[in-house]
């Protein structure tokens, strides 16, 4: 059986005024030693790697920052390592890349858990226990094994990120399947093959579609009276609507998977990859990338892996203007699926989505196959 690995967020109560001295000068000082890590990076000229990295400065950083545990510096080159090839990745590179986050990392084996207490290394060696908010649902989370751990600072409060290794649960045999359409109109539509359930999500386009019509009228006003004002709101709005899309596609995953898991069903998804690819036009290409449909595709596929419940991908092709009925070809008039044989009249998105169900079991059969083979 393998694992899952599970970040949990947990808070930190207030703490007295030598720990927070002491935890302050170590997230400072993790954050310059990331940035030496990065200019020696740049200066290796090399994709980075942990193994060309490391030989090529750790004794020149290490000197530097004696003050730090040696596994915190090694934390922070994979730190660096990471930041570096994101900057990398990114099709519209501008300046070299600069740690800023106000973060502390540490491996499992320098970190210590007891009851709702954290014990870790910080600047100069010193080991000190740092008291935290264990809610009761996530007091047996903290007997599984332990991977990396970060200490944030958001404002004047701090919070620890814990990852765990947690059983992952054999999938069951499913009783049904939810075909899950990922829409335009629509973020997600989802359906079972009979129909019973029904499910629209849309209402959060909206909401971020106001927040980026604000956005666009401060990009008309940067160049005016208030540009630095005008700049800060921006770099808010856009960090709102990320989080924003990440905490719907976070709802919405919870809920599909819960639900699925309550009927004793399988969750059938449509296989996007490839969709923003190839020759389409500007308002199809800014429709496509009006959401962020990966990340509501892994949340699910995550969140589903830690509950048991099966998940496969199956072909949309042909979904919208299949009759889920009958299976004859019909036509679409505007959002509505029209089926000439049986008369069927139903949202087309809805149609593909009970037609994604209907492919389900051949591809969840097919999967099992290709494992055992």
């Amino acid at each position: 059986m393998s694992n899952v690995k599970l970040t949990q967020k947990f808070k930190l109560f207030e703490l007295r005024r030598r720990k927070k001295e002491l935890l302050d000068a170590t997230i400072t000082r993790f954050k310059e030693c990331v940035n030496e890590w990065l200019k020696a990076i740049d200066r290796l000229g090399e994709y980075p790697n942990r193994r060309n990295v490391h030989q090529f400065a750790y004794k020149e950083i290490r000197e530097k920052f004696q003050d730090l545990h040696s596994n915190v510096v090694q934390e922070a080159m994979n730190r660096a390592i990471e930041t570096y090839r994101a900057w990398l990745r990114n099709p519209n590179k501008g300046d070299k890349p600069c740690f800023k986050a106000d973060v502390v990392s540490f491996k499992a084996v320098d970190v210590k858990i007891e009851r709702h207490f954290i014990s870790v290394p910080l600047i100069n060696n010193e080991r000190v226990w740092l008291p935290m908010h264990v809610p009761l649902k996530f007091k047996q989370l903290l007997k599984q094994k332990i991977g990396r751990v970060q200490i944030s600072r958001i404002g004047n409060e701090y919070y620890a990120f814990i990852s765990f290794e947690v059983p992952e649960p054999e999938p069951y045999e499913p009783k049904g399947w939810l075909g899950v359409d990922i829409g335009i109109k629509h973020i997600v539509v989802v359906s079972d093959t009979k129909g019973k359930i029904n499910r629209f999500y849309n209402n959060a386009i909206n909401w971020k579609k106001s927040l980026e019509y604000k956005r666009a009228d401060m990009q008309r006003a940067k160049d005016k009276r208030h540009k630095k004002s005008a700049w800060r709101v921006l770099r808010r709005l856009s960090g709102k609507i990320k989080n924003l899309q990440s905490y719907i596609n976070h709802c919405i995953a919870k809920e599909l998977v819960l639900m699925a898991k309550e009927r004793r069903y399988g969750i059938a998804i449509e296989n996007l990859k490839g969709l923003r690819k190839g020759k389409v036009g500007k308002r199809h290409r800014k429709r496509l990338h009006k959401w962020a449909y990966r990340d509501l595709i892994d949340k699910i596929v995550y969140k589903a892996k830690l509950h048991g419940v099966p998940v496969v991908f199956v072909n949309p092709k042909g979904t919208s203007r299949t009759c889920s009925r009958c299976g004859a070809k019909g036509v679409v008039k505007g959002r509505i699926f029209v089926c000439r044989k049986c008369g069927l009249k139903l949202d087309r998105d809805l149609n593909a989505s009970r037609n994604i169900a209907l492919r389900a079991p051949l591809r969840f059969e097919s999967f099992r196959k290709e494992v055992v083979l």
